[in-house]
């Protein structure tokens, strides 16, 4: 046989052993590398005091209102800021249940702030907040990881920094699913560069209970299964079933408890949103800006959200040119498709949500951090993207909507 040999791994002892090795492998790389570990950390907190102290003020000086008498208390308003709109469903889910309409939100998120409320006592805000934010910081290790991998350590450190300023990244602190589906996806990402392919499948499966689009996280998994073994079978190839199947257990509760496998769909049909084709939302939004009061708040939102399309569409053709990964490229490119072939047709903003539903592509950090080699980009986000970020903290604290 031409090439190099093809190791032999069978799904035996690939489960507490697959994560010892992982462990042991994160403690070598980033025990070995203090440095980089302490300006990930001190990324992290001084980004979060700062977005804290934002919303803090803005509940303090600026009106709002009570949308929820659980989570609207004065006390603790560090922490209750994170919990507006989508979290309360998240919350309601992991403290009772699902019922119909909450079937549109996938279930790990709300299984791990019911364990971690279980195992540490903790209210269910605070595990919320607990599970994003340990899901945030584990994140941005694997990205500079990923990052320093596949270009240099100086790009790496930029990708954190991009990541952190970010107009939308508040969310990933939030009690949403951006940051747990984040981590789950760059470690699927880290562990097909290794070519494990049982330890890609297994945060595949987890991304697919996260969110919707985590089944397009087997990408890298086809990448990985090709550079090792082509298209002859290897027994590796059966771990791609552990996306269909744990899928499959989801739709079998909503089978059995709503009496339809499928009942997810038609509660996203709730939401408002159709499929069509990418360029209807575009045009709509650009049609919507035009004839809207620049200060109406649908047109406000619309121009959010279609800036956002817009510069990721952009960032994938500058990571195109900059010769990104095709796992990178293929995955990032697919899930902004999805993204603009479902808009809010009749809602107040076409591409509703589309400035943070491209937070979850991870390798437009890296696109950033390339733009910021250059000294006048480098400029221009350091002084626009914080402070655009510190704006929509004080507007989601105070109960008015973002994304």
């Amino acid at each position: 046989m031409e090439g190099r040999p093809v190791r032999a791994r069978t799904f035996v002892g690939t489960g507490p052993s697959l994560i010892m090795d992982w462990l042991r492998g994160w403690w070598r790389r980033w025990g070995a590398d203090p440095a980089s570990t302490r300006q990930i950390l001190s990324a992290y907190l001084l980004s979060r005091l700062g977005l804290i102290l934002a919303g803090w003020i803005a509940l303090g000086r600026l009106p709002w209102q009570y949308y929820s008498p659980t989570y609207n208390l004065s006390q603790w308003p560090w922490a209750l800021i994170w919990l507006r709109w989508d979290a309360l469903w998240y919350l309601a889910i992991a403290q009772h249940g699902y019922w119909p309409q909450a079937l549109a939100f996938f279930p790990l998120y709300p299984l791990l702030i019911a364990a971690v409320h279980q195992v540490t006592f903790l209210g269910y805000p605070w595990a919320a907040l607990l599970v994003s934010n340990l899901s945030l910081l584990g994140f941005l290790f694997a990205l500079h990881g990923l990052v320093r991998e596949t270009f240099s350590r100086r790009l790496a450190a930029r990708a954190v920094w991009a990541m952190l300023i970010y107009p939308t990244a508040f969310f990933a602190s939030a009690a949403y699913t951006e940051s747990s589906f984040l981590l789950f996806a760059a470690l699927a990402f880290w562990m097909a560069k290794r070519e494990r392919l049982w330890g890609a499948a297994v945060f595949a499966l987890l991304a697919a209970l996260t969110r919707n689009e985590g089944v397009f996280v087997l990408i890298p998994w086809g990448f990985a299964y090709w550079r090792r073994h082509r298209w002859r079978y290897h027994p590796e190839v059966w771990s791609v079933l552990l996306v269909p199947v744990g899928l499959g257990l989801y739709l079998a509760y909503q089978w059995w408890a709503f009496k339809s496998p499928l009942a997810f769909i038609a509660a996203q049909s709730y939401w408002g949103r159709h499929i069509t084709w990418p360029w209807v939302g575009l045009w709509l939004a650009i049609k919507g800006i035009y004839g809207g009061n620049p200060l109406q708040p649908g047109t406000v939102l619309s121009m959010m959200d279609l800036t956002s399309a817009l510069a990721s569409m952009g960032l994938w053709g500058y990571g195109w040119r900059q010769r990104f990964p095709g796992e990178w490229l293929s995955y990032w490119g697919i899930l902004l498709l999805i993204d603009l072939s479902a808009p809010q047709v009749h809602g107040i903003s076409p591409l509703l949500s589309m400035s943070r539903l491209v937070l979850i592509l991870f390798p437009a950090y890296a696109a950033l951090a390339h733009l910021a080699g250059r000294r006048l980009w480098r400029r221009a986000m350091a002084w626009t993207l914080p402070f655009i970020q510190g704006t929509l903290v004080a507007v989601f604290a105070t109960w008015h909507w973002v994304a």
